[in-house]
């Protein structure tokens, strides 16, 4: 779904009082759902379940995100993938929401450009020396 339709979707949700709206970016899934007291976004993080070295990672990502993020780092307990969780407090119109999602999703962003930077592998470089050898 193009963005564009995102906030028709979520303009229609909000308006009309649905309790459940999923939404899709390419292979990712976005929730939201309505609560008695606002709503709370659910973003894909990984496609993969998470081992626990990849788990460990995760979390070490996600303890530094805290400070410029409000959103979770969340485990789903069938599938084994990982999502961002944020909560948002009831409010009278839909701006509130679509800047947590577009924030949420940034973090998403983030986290999966920093994950790709650690998995590869540290270039070693040969080192050569200045001098010539003395002997």
């Amino acid at each position: 779904m193009e963005p564009s339709n995102w906030i028709k979707a979520l303009e229609h949700a909000f308006n009309r009082a649905e309790t459940q709206l999923t939404l899709f970016q390419d292979n990712d899934e976005i929730h939201l759902q309505r609560h008695e007291h606002g709503w709370l976004l659910r973003v894909q993080l990984t496609h993969e379940p998470a081992s626990s070295s990849t788990l460990q990672m995760w979390l070490r990502l996600g303890q530094a995100s805290l400070e410029h993020f409000q959103g979770a780092l969340a485990l789903a307990p069938f599938s084994g993938h990982l999502w961002l969780l944020e909560r948002i407090p009831k409010s009278v119109d839909q701006t509130p929401l679509l800047a947590s999602l577009e924030a949420l999703l940034n973090q998403r962003d983030r986290w999966r450009a920093v994950a790709t930077r650690i998995a590869k592998p540290v270039w070693k470089s040969k080192t050569n020396s200045l001098r010539p050898p003395l002997y």
